[in-house]
């Protein structure tokens, strides 16, 4: 890796992308929900380190795919973007 780049990635965080799913059952009208040691419920969520456009269906899809580890369709996103620079 070049010092330049070694400099960037160590000076300046790069993007996250955060996904949740919401995946229904097969055949009964039901969705998967998680449970966590906190006694909370939740859908399916996780967090890769890079920038994913999310109008690349693609890409969303083999990351659901490869760290759910299941097969998945992708039939409606929502997104939103954060950018911490300009929070208070």
């Amino acid at each position: 890796m070049s010092s330049i780049n070694q400099i960037f990635n160590r000076f300046f965080q790069g993007w996250k992308s955060h996904f949740s799913a919401i995946l229904p059952h097969p055949t009964e009208a039901k969705i998967l929900m998680l449970y966590d040691d906190k006694n909370s419920w939740f859908i399916p969520n996780l967090c890769i380190n890079k920038d994913i456009h999310p109008s690349n269906f693609g890409t969303i899809q083999k990351v659901i795919e490869q760290e759910l580890e299941i097969s998945a369709n992708i039939l409606y996103y929502a997104h939103n973007y954060d950018d911490k620079s300009k929070c208070e």
